[in-house]
């Protein structure tokens, strides 16, 4: 599992204010699956986990997502760990996360143990029930990964082990900009960063930014409360991703767990666990209909 530590400033990758009045309500049906693969969770565990997959699907096939990814360019990875297990379970943990749609109620949820043809249990889920459509924006700003601060010539979404990483920013409005980290189990804040007492960093219009390098961090009087980052895995290969969100307005207020203090003088990052982030963002998202988001997968592979 991918994290964020940092020691001595260097961080480590181990790792509606408007509701729809009147909206209408469609009738949808969705299906779920989870891989039971995690001997401390429960069988309600994994079903209350199938069925909101199920309504995501039912909402996503109805109603599409505005979340932005570069799933296309990840589908001849292959990967291992957490509970990402095939394309299909790899696109639903991003895309159906954030369909544009709220679901009002469920009529009918079926779910159910099953037993693939290699052994593995399930718990699959079906749902009929009703949702309204929800109007988000689409993304408009330029955001990607980098392995150098060569804008131009390095950009990447495959690191390697011991590998510097680097995160560009441009929009064409002023705003506000928040960029999360997901490890798959938990999600960690690292724009702003961990010195930080702002929910979110402001920005200028047609600026460019560079995160993570105390060399190109002119956005901050402080250049000291850049945490530059380096991707780390014990693995031989890891999925993890940013979400990076922007906003014309402030975003609304959310919780973070303080961050850990681990041996060798590493910290983590401030975090939230992932149901709690999936939940703030997309009551953002409802709410806020100018806010745009989008997730940059990336591979970490060992040496």
């Amino acid at each position: 599992m991918a994290r964020l530590f940092f020691h001595t400033g260097i961080f480590w990758f181990i790792f509606k204010v408007s509701w729809l009045a009147c909206a209408q309500e469609v009738l949808l049906k969705g299906e779920g699956r989870v891989l039971e693969n995690d001997p401390f969770k429960t069988k309600p565990v994994y079903e209350l986990e199938a069925y909101r997959l199920a309504v995501n699907n039912a909402i996503e096939k109805t109603f599409g997502s505005s979340v932005s990814s570069n799933y296309e360019r990840l589908v001849d990875t292959e990967v291992q760990g957490h509970s990402v297990v095939s394309h299909t379970d790899l696109r639903n943990n991003y895309t159906n996360t954030f369909p544009n749609g709220e679901w009002i109620r469920t009529i009918h949820k079926e779910c159910q143990e099953i037993k693939d043809n290699n052994g593995n249990y399930w718990m699959s889920c079906e749902v009929r029930g009703y949702a309204s459509k929800i109007e988000t924006a689409k993304v408009r700003f330029m955001a990607k990964t980098l392995d150098g601060i060569d804008i131009k010539r390095d950009e990447s979404i495959d690191f390697i082990n011991g590998e510097m990483g680097y995160l560009y920013f441009k929009s064409a409005l002023p705003g506000f900009v928040v960029i999360f980290y997901d490890d798959m189990k938990n999600v960690q804040r690292c724009v702003p960063y961990n010195n930080m007492a702002e929910l979110e960093l402001e920005i200028q219009a047609n600026k460019e930014y560079l995160f993570f390098s105390r060399q190109h961090a002119d956005y901050l009087l402080d250049k000291a409360l850049v945490n530059e980052i380096e991707f780390f895995t014990e693995q031989p290969l890891e999925y993890n991703q940013f979400y990076v969100l922007f906003s014309p307005e402030p975003f609304s207020a959310y919780f973070l767990n303080a961050p850990e203090e681990l041996q060798g003088g590493y910290r983590s990052f401030k975090s939230m666990e992932k149901d709690s982030f999936h939940r703030w963002l997309q009551n953002n998202r409802i709410r806020n209909k100018k806010l745009e988001v989008q997730v940059i997968g990336v591979t970490i592979k060992k040496n």
